[in-house]
């Protein structure tokens, strides 16, 4: 049950969405157009403000659309004040505009996946005055890790809007807050468990993201274990809940030990992270699926406003 006031009504119509004229988006690498389609060249657009980002990174088809979505049907649902909705000034172009606009009528239908392959999705959080109070981004899973290119991994270069988004603020000498959601992945089809050489690389790229965008900036990181319902058959979680949250950091440090850094503070050895299991729901054969309960969603939104404010 929808439980906002009608100060935030996230209806969506298809006659309030308007299609953009143009079709193309320049390549700011190769100064070449593209159009119809996102292509591993494109560059989106961030925005030059100074609300802070959230940016979900993980490799292909590990789940980060769905990451998006639980938590924006959470907010939905919530009634806490906040609205989310898809920004559709970061590509221009028809396969980003259409998935605008799915995203957008799937938020409040919280047993309904997303329909699409997203490559980039960027979604505005507001609070109730209508101030966007931080951006989230989904990108490629290529555009942190390439599966196809592993060979090169982990020494590919990130994409130049992830400099624009951890740029130092327009209004001010401050760099922009960001934090990094970086999932750690063990269970997806790729199976990072089951390859210790390709799961290595994935960690080492991680680790130049933190050298990058992390270490000496304003920015945080959430290690991410989704799909926590998957190992030990469910032993530990389900969909709903958690049981052993002891069993799953240990099993994501074990596969992950360089992720789980810490830094000197005086005497103490501090955790420059935060951690948390994840389950975006059930999806059975026959193609069906059912959102998690809320304990998941609820944890990773209390643990961003931790962070951010």
């Amino acid at each position: 049950m929808n439980t906002h006031n009608n100060d935030f009504d996230f209806s969506v119509n298809d006659s309030d969405i308007k299609t953009p004229i143009i079709d193309t988006v320049v390549d700011d690498d190769s100064n070449t157009h593209a159009s119809h389609t996102t292509t591993p060249n494109v560059q989106p657009q961030i925005p030059v403000d100074t609300a802070p980002f959230i940016v979900l990174c993980g490799p292909p088809a590990s789940g980060k659309s769905m990451i998006l979505k639980s938590l924006a049907s959470y907010l939905y649902e919530s009634g806490d004040g906040y609205t989310i909705m898809a920004n559709r000034t970061l590509l221009n172009t028809v396969k980003y505009q259409n998935d605008c606009t799915h995203f957008d009528k799937v938020i409040g239908k919280p047993n309904e996946r997303m329909e699409n392959t997203v490559d980039y999705l960027m979604a505005d959080i507001s609070d109730r005055t209508g101030n966007v109070v931080a951006h989230f981004l989904e990108a490629p899973g290529e555009d942190f890790f390439s599966l196809t290119k592993s060979d090169e991994e982990p020494n590919i270069a990130f994409k130049n809007y992830m400099h624009h988004v951890a740029q130092t603020s327009p209004d001010s000498n401050k760099q922009r807050k960001v934090i990094y959601i970086i999932l750690l992945d063990l269970d997806s089809a790729t199976s990072f468990r089951n390859n210790p050489e390709l799961r290595k690389k994935y960690q080492d790229k991680m680790m130049k993201l933190y050298r990058d965008f992390v270490l000496d900036h304003p920015s945080r990181v959430i290690l991410l274990y989704n799909k926590v319902d998957l190992p030990q058959g469910g032993k530990w979680a389900n969909a709903n809940s958690c049981r052993n949250i002891k069993a799953v950091r240990a099993d994501a440090e074990r596969n992950y030990k360089n992720l789980f850094f810490t830094r000197k503070f005086l005497f103490w050895d501090i955790e420059d992270f935060s951690f948390l299991p994840y389950c975006t729901g059930s999806y059975p054969d026959d193609g069906s699926y059912t959102a998690s309960g809320p304990a998941y969603p609820a944890a990773l939104w209390k643990e961003i406003t931790k962070q951010l404010w």
